[in-house]
């Protein structure tokens, strides 16, 4: 035994010295050129100047863990520090589209593939059945979406250890004379198989990926991540570098150290992120700052004290559509989306806005965690105000930038100041124009929602009389008239732009439901079912053009596949976890907004459950296809985890509709029956596992069995087919899953 072992350690070692030396003269570039060629796209936007950047947000990784849940390397995609430039207006330059120029993921694995080829000796490869395996799992490894671990488990799956030489028995008998006595344990050959591929992946894999490519996510592809070549991207960077903008100006060492010196907030790190055309920048606020001496704490700890408490979803909206909806007829729609709505703020107006909203002469500061709190007065408010608008300092590419234009992103305050800030225009500017276009002011600004004086609302509402209704999500506008004359006007004023508050509408973002001047109806925001129903999308959700009613919008789905919104993990209680994630795939779709009868009608209000379950079966149905190492989930178990998720939506929209605070006046209506909910969720899963049926048919005979005691469609409710007819639900039977 002690000989065998001894034995395989110089065979390995004589294998891995080999290894070395070949790494040593390996020609990287010409395989990189070779398997991931610069494409020709890229050549046609290279001629381009410049790009175009906007935003911020924090980063992200990959990392892989080991089998026992121990992470075995943090950052084996850690995204490289990009390079900084001084930015341009969008107007002023040719765009790229970064989007074209990425490497396929297939390409990555032919080039890691070849380079694992030429320097690992054969043996450490084992068999040729056996590189087919290892190829799959170096695609699967690529393949990683955003925060998915990958697991020793995963880099070891389907390997076969009799097809590597050095660990066969048989093989080292043959070598030794047949002395079958010379065999190590199985227990012992997977251990060496495991410390073989855990330093195969983290070792070799890794470091290839993060010395020949850029890895970053992007808008356009949800959850999933993309590979450019580092000289692509550098290429990217450079055309980028050559730009200038009013909103950044570069700081000297000296300038920077100086500010940074005399303030209690550190700076805030910045890279890029591709969009479709162009990049978005992202800054990180929430990491502490490296300083030399004296590190403050990062910017949004040092701001947390001043947030209030704010409001990211539909509340105010759902109040003003429940006041408001049996009112208005024969409607007029207009949706506007302010361009550049963070980084085009006038800082010097919004610390004007913010002097007005903070009144009080002082402040309780409470932290929760802790039984503490203390007093802050107005003035240290307005100063750390300031310093944080006025004041902030960019770090890209080892360089400071100072920001004079706009507010960061990545703060914790953002969302509200910029409410505040738009707030104030509608207060100052918008309702005076209305009121001077209608000639009779019909009603106060806070009559049926949250004033833009009130700091507890990201999403303003301000509703004028019963002749039209303007509501704000912070900065996309949705402005409804009984009036068309008024709501052109209304179209007309926010095109011409507001230049006190630097506000100018983004002219690839607005919907009408009616036409100007005769142009027809100009919009990209118009949504036209199957049914021939007109909706306008706006905020996530889609607004009916003829009756106000409320669905919730799936084309954000339209354009990639679903599974790359999703992220799967195999470690842990895969069980547990596979029930939670159907709970929380229904949770964003139980607001009252869409199911208050006051709001929508009983057959509306059906398809709006209906579409929420449709949507979780198909990201079912994608969640289990990536768990292919693990043993198939039995139908039963996942007829009981469905089971659970629809009893699961029921009660939460129970409780959602009827705990919600609204006016005595206004109390939310919900009439659906609990059978009826989980008739709509047992049919939306079958018909969704219907066009699966070759990799499902023993849970869909379940579902089949679960709808027989129900009867028939022909027999149910005029509701209930209105609700499951698939021309309402054409967008997401378009959904690719």
């Amino acid at each position: 035994m002690v000989c065998s072992l001894s034995s395989r350690y110089h065979s390995f070692t004589k294998l891995l010295k080999r290894l070395i030396r070949e790494t040593r003269s390996c020609r990287y570039l010409r395989l990189l050129d070779k398997h991931c060629s610069i494409r020709s796209s890229y050549q046609d936007a290279s001629r381009s100047t410049g790009a175009y950047f906007e935003g911020n947000d924090s980063g992200a990784n990959l990392s892989m863990r080991g089998q026992d849940g121990d992470q075995i390397d943090r950052e084996l995609f850690q995204f490289s520090k990009t390079k900084k430039s001084k930015l341009i207006t969008e107007a002023s330059i040719d765009q790229l589209e970064p989007n074209k120029c990425y490497c396929p993921k297939k390409q990555v694995v032919s080039f890691i593939w070849a380079i694992c080829r030429r320097i690992v000796p054969s043996p450490l490869l084992g068999e040729p059945s056996n590189w087919r395996i290892l190829r799959r799992n170096i695609s699967k490894f690529i393949q990683l979406r955003k925060f998915e671990k990958f697991s020793l488990k995963e880099c070891i799956h389907e390997l076969k250890i009799s097809k590597f030489p050095l660990l066969s028995n048989k093989h080292h008998a043959d070598l030794h004379g047949g002395c079958s006595e010379l065999g190590i344990s199985d227990i012992a050959r997977h251990a060496i198989l495991d410390c073989w591929m855990f330093w195969f992946f983290s070792s070799l894999v890794s470091p290839l990926v993060k010395a020949n490519f850029y890895v970053t996510e992007s808008e356009h592809e949800k959850q999933e991540v993309l590979y450019y070549r580092k000289s692509t991207w550098k290429k990217l960077m450079r055309e980028a570098e050559c730009m200038k903008d009013e909103r950044y100006h570069l700081l000297n060492h000296a300038s920077a150290r100086e500010i940074l010196g005399k303030r209690q907030f550190g700076f805030s790190r910045a890279r890029l992120r591709p969009k479709q055309i162009g990049f978005r920048m992202l800054t990180n606020l929430k990491a502490p700052s490296r300083m030399p001496l004296n590190p403050p704490p990062s910017r949004n700890h040092s701001i947390q004290q001043l947030q209030t408490k704010a409001l990211y979803d539909h509340r105010a909206t759902y109040q003003s559509f429940q006041s408001v909806n049996s009112v208005l007829h024969d409607l007029h729609v207009v949706l506007k989306d302010v361009s550049k709505a963070f980084d085009s703020v006038n800082q010097d107006k919004l610390l004007s806005v913010m002097k007005d909203v903070i009144f009080d002469d002082e402040y309780t500061v409470e932290k929760f965690t802790q039984v503490f709190s203390k007093k802050i007065r107005k003035e240290e408010i307005n100063l750390i105000l300031k310093e944080h608008i006025t004041r902030n300092v960019v770090h890209f590419d080892n360089k400071f930038y100072l920001q004079l234009v706009g507010i960061p992103q990545g703060s914790v305050l953002s969302s509200l100041l910029c409410s505040f800030y738009y707030g104030h225009m509608e207060r100052n500017v918008v309702f005076p124009f209305l009121e001077k276009a209608n000639g009779d002011f019909l009603g106060k600004y806070d009559t049926f929602g949250a004033s833009a004086s009130r700091p507890n609302h990201t999403n303003e509402i301000v509703v004028c009389g019963a002749k039209y209704l303007l509501l704000r999500f912070i900065d996309d506008f949705l402005f409804i008239s009984t009036s068309k004359k008024q709501a052109s006007m209304f179209f007309s004023r926010l095109e011409r732009g507001i230049r006190d508050y630097n506000c100018w509408m983004n002219d690839e973002k607005f919907g009408l439901n009616f036409d100007i001047d005769g142009q027809g109806c100009r919009s990209n925001r118009l949504h036209v079912g199957k049914d021939g129903t007109s909706f306008l999308r706006w905020s996530g959700v889609l607004v009916n053009c003829s009756t106000l009613e409320i669905q919730a919008d799936y084309t954000r789905y339209l354009n990639t596949h679903l599974s790359s919104t999703l992220t799967v993990s195999c470690r842990g209680k895969v069980g547990c976890q596979l029930k939670a994630k159907l709970r929380r795939y229904l949770q964003p779709k139980c607001h009252p907004l869409f199911y208050d009868s006051n709001i929508n009608s009983p057959g509306v209000v059906r398809l709006n459950i209906y579409q929420a379950f449709l949507l979780c079966a198909m990201k079912f149905i994608c969640y289990i296809s990536k768990l292919s190492i693990l043993p198939r989930f039995s139908p039963k178990f996942c007829i009981n985890a469905i089971d659970g998720s629809l009893r699961y939506m029921n009660r939460l929209i129970k409780r959602k509709v009827y705990s919600f605070d609204v006016d005595n006046a206004f109390r939310p209506k919900y009439d659906v029956k609990k059978k009826d909910v989980i008739w709509l969720g047992l049919h939306a899963y079958s018909r969704v596992l219907q066009k699966k049926q070759s990799r499902h048919k023993k849970l869909l005979c379940l579902f089949r069995s679960r709808l027989k005691p129900y009867g028939r469609l022909e027999n149910m409710s005029p509701e209930l087919k209105y609700a499951v007819d698939d021309a309402r639900s054409s967008v997401l039977w378009s959904i690719k899953y």
